[in-house]
């Protein structure tokens, strides 16, 4: 006899590659959101992290320092500007500009801050983690200064950045 319907089996059969569609699907979901989510954390820690980079870079090129000293502690460093030469629009000279006691602008980086002159630098979304730290290395005429800062998120995944700036160790020209 040739019925028309669907057999209990067929159904059965039916019901369970749905079920196994729709399991599949979900978790399709999932790891697409879960990538998503990453992808996004990362992004918002590289513009963090070129964001500090950034305004780091700035104020010291436009500090320009010529010397440097310690502020007493590890992760501390002062930079110090003794002399400039400036533009003299009065006589249309460049001019020596001395500094005494020097121009300063100290960076260092304490409980889970980096300062710029006593003032935090505002970081967004991420925490400052405790591998971040700052490095001064010299030769007799240069000066390297390496910043690496950790970036932790609030999903407990961490991200180092390191930024750096190296200018020339200057004594006022007599």
């Amino acid at each position: 006899m040739n019925k028309k319907g669907l057999t209990l089996v067929e159904l059965l059969a039916a019901v369970v590659i749905f079920g196994l569609a729709v399991a599949l699907t979900a978790t399709v979901i999932t790891l697409i959101n879960n990538a998503s989510s990453k992808i996004e954390v990362n992004a918002m820690a590289n513009s963090e992290a070129l964001f500090i980079d950034r305004s780091l870079k700035d104020d010291i090129l436009a500090f320009g320092p010529t010397t440097y000293s310690s502020c007493g502690g590890q992760d501390c460093f002062v930079l110090e500007k003794e002399f400039e030469y400036t533009f003299d629009s009065g006589t249309g000279q460049i001019v020596l500009t001395t500094y005494s006691p020097a121009l300063t602008y100290q960076i260092e980086i304490s409980n889970g801050e980096i300062l710029v002159d006593s003032t935090p630098i505002v970081i967004n979304n991420f925490t400052l983690g405790p591998n971040s730290t700052i490095e001064l290395i010299t030769t007799n005429t240069q000066a390297y200064l390496k910043i690496t800062y950790e970036l932790v998120a609030t999903t407990g995944e961490t991200f180092t950045f390191t930024t750096s700036y190296s200018f020339a160790i200057l004594t006022i020209p007599a």
